[in-house]
């Protein structure tokens, strides 16, 4: 029962924050957070091949 009540709780507080995320577009803001990063990282590498 224990384990039950467990599982429960830790499937529900998984629930409450994906809709959290969803509700606040936290995915995106994310993204936007490290893409400036990311960018530079991605500039500094060099390149074997001119586009």
């Amino acid at each position: 029962m224990k384990i039950l009540k467990t599982a429960s709780i830790t499937a529900f507080s998984l629930f409450l924050f994906t809709v959290a995320a969803y509700w606040f577009n936290l995915d995106t803001k994310l993204v936007k957070a490290l893409e400036k990063p990311m960018m530079k990282h991605y500039n500094a590498m060099p390149r074997d091949h001119r586009l």
